[in-house]
C-alpha cells in the first residue's frame, strides 16, 4: 500500500527534519521548497498526504492549498498545514482553503506522526471506498443491463410463444374441416365396400379413415395445448350425473380396451349422485387415460373405481364445497413405469421414454391436456406406477367447480 507524503516548505532545515521524521516509520517522502513546486510535485506522483507550510514566498500555503483542491484528480488529497500562527482566524482560514488539520511550530515528532497517521488512514479508507463503490456503480449498472436484456429477451419469448399459439389455433382450424371430410367419406366408403371381392379396397379405406381420425385427434390437441398456454381455454360448467356418465363411456371404449385382449370394469360407490363440472372436459380426460391403459397393456384388466374423498388441494379458486371432491382411478396391469419415466410425464411433447414412443407411437400432449383440464376444474391428475406391474392414474375434482373464471 503507498504512503506516500509530501513536505512543502521554503526552509530546508524543517524540509529535512521532517523527512527524517517519517521515513523511519515506513513512509515516502517527497520535498517541495515552495507552493508552485508542490502542486507541480503533486500532480506528478499524487501523494497520501501534504505537510504544507503556510508561511511562503511568491505562494503561500493557503492559496497552494486552494489551487490542489481546484486540480482534477488531486482535490481529495488531505492537507495539514504547518504553522506558527495558532490564532483562531488563521486556523479558520486553512480550513477555509481546504486543509483538514494543522500542526504548530515548532512541532513535535510524536504529534506530527499520529496526526500523519490518522489521516493517512482516513484518505486510503476514502480511497478504498470510492474504489468500492465505482465498482458498485458499475456492477448494478451491468445488473440493470442484464435485467434489461432479460425483460426484452422474456417480452420476445411471450411474443414468440403468443405467435405460436395463434398459428396453432389456425391451423387447426384449418385442417379439421378437410380432415372431417376425408374421415366422412372413408366411412362412406367402408360402408359401401361390403363385398368380399373388394375386401382389400375396404381395408384400404379403413386405414384411410383411421389415419384421419388419428390426425384429427392430434389436431384437436393442439388447439386445445395453444388455448391452455394462451389462457383462453373456457370451462362449460354443468350439473349431470357422475356415475351414467362413466359408466357410457366405459361402454363406448370397450371396442378399442378388447383390441389388446384386456377387459374393462367399473366399479362406483352409492354415494356420488349429481356433480358440477365441465363434463366434456372430463369425459376427454378419461377417455385419454383408458386408452393408454388399453395401449399398454395386453390380456390384462381395467379398472375404473369411483368414489367420493376429501381434503383435495386444489391449483385454482375457483371452487365451493370445500371439503367434497370425487376421485376416479383408471388402473391397469400394463407395462408399469420408473420413479423416472413418471417425472417426464406430464411435460408437453414427452412420453415416458424414447423406445415407448417408438414402440407405442403419440405426441405426450394427452396427459399433459389431460392435466392441465384437471387443474383447470380446480383439481388435479396424478400417477402411482410400478414399472412391470401396471399403472394407476388418479383424477381428483371438486364435486362443484364454479363458473369459468378466466
Amino acid at each position: 500500500m503507498s504512503r506516500t507524503i509530501l513536505v512543502v516548505d521554503d526552509i530546508a532545515a524543517n524540509r529535512n527534519l521532517l523527512g527524517a521524521t517519517l521515513e523511519p516509520k515506513g513512509y515516502e517522502v517527497l520535498l517541495a521548497p515552495n507552493g508552485a513546486a508542490a502542486l507541480k510535485v503533486a500532480a506528478r506522483s499524487r501523494p497520501n498526504l501534504i505537510l504544507m507550510d503556510v508561511n511562503m514566498p511568491e505562494m503561500d500555503g493557503y492559496e497552494a492549498c486552494r489551487q490542489l483542491k481546484g486540480m482534477p484528480g488531486l482535490a481529495e488529497i488531505p492537507v495539514i498545514f504547518i504553522t506558527a500562527n495558532d490564532d483562531p482566524e488563521s486556523l479558520v482560514k486553512g480550513f477555509q482553503a481546504g486543509g483538514v488539520d494543522y500542526i504548530t511550530k515548532p512541532f513535535k515528532e510524536q504529534e506530527v506522526l499520529m496526526r500523519v497517521e490518522t489521516h493517512v488512514k482516513i484518505h486510503t479508507l476514502t480511497r478504498a471506498l470510492e474504489t468500492s463503490n465505482a465498482e458498485l456503480a458499475a456492477k448494478n449498472s451491468e445488473l440493470q443491463l442484464e435485467v434489461q436484456r432479460r425483460k426484452q429477451a422474456e417480452d420476445k419469448a411471450n411474443d414468440a410463444n403468443e405467435a405460436k399459439s395463434r398459428f396453432l389455433s389456425f391451423i387447426s382450424h384449418e385442417m379439421r374441416s378437410p380432415l372431417n371430410a376425408i374421415i366422412g367419406f372413408s366411412e362412406e366408403l367402408v360402408d359401401a365396400l361390403a363385398s368380399d371381392a373388394l375386401a382389400q379396397s375396404r381395408e384400404d379405406a379403413t386405414r384411410v379413415r383411421s389415419a384421419g381420425g388419428h390426425l384429427l385427434g392430434l389436431i384437436n390437441n393442439l388447439l386445445d395445448l395453444s388455448k391452455i398456454e394462451a389462457g383462453k381455454m373456457p370451462l362449460t360448467i354443468e350439473e349431470f350425473a357422475l356415475v351414467p356418465l362413466v359408466t357410457e363411456l366405459s361402454k363406448d371404449m370397450e371396442p378399442l380396451v378388447r383390441r389388446n385382449g384386456n377387459r374393462l370394469s367399473v366399479q362406483a360407490n352409492g354415494e356420488i349422485g349429481t356433480v358440477r363440472a365441465d363434463s366434456t372436459k372430463l369425459k376427454q380426460v378419461l377417455m385419454n387415460l383408458i386408452s393408454n391403459a388399453g395401449k399398454f397393456t395386453k390380456n390384462g384388466t381395467i379398472r375404473l373405481e369411483i368414489e367420493k374423498t376429501s381434503n383435495i388441494e386444489r391449483s385454482t379458486s375457483n371452487v365451493e364445497g370445500a371439503d367434497e371432491c370425487f376421485t376416479i382411478r383408471v388402473s391397469d396391469s400394463g407395462i408399469g413405469m420408473t420413479g423416472d419415466q413418471m417425472q417426464r410425464l406430464f411435460q408437453p411433447y414427452q412420453q415416458a421414454t424414447d423406445s415407448t414412443a417408438r414402440q407405442f407411437g403419440g405426441t405426450g400432449l394427452g396427459l399433459a391436456i389431460s392435466r392441465q383440464f384437471c387443474q383447470l376444474m380446480g383439481g388435479d391428475l396424478t400417477v402411482a406406477s410400478e414399472s412391470g406391474k401396471g399403472s394407476t392414474f388418479t383424477v381428483r375434482l371438486p364435486v362443484k367447480v364454479l363458473a369459468d373464471t378466466q
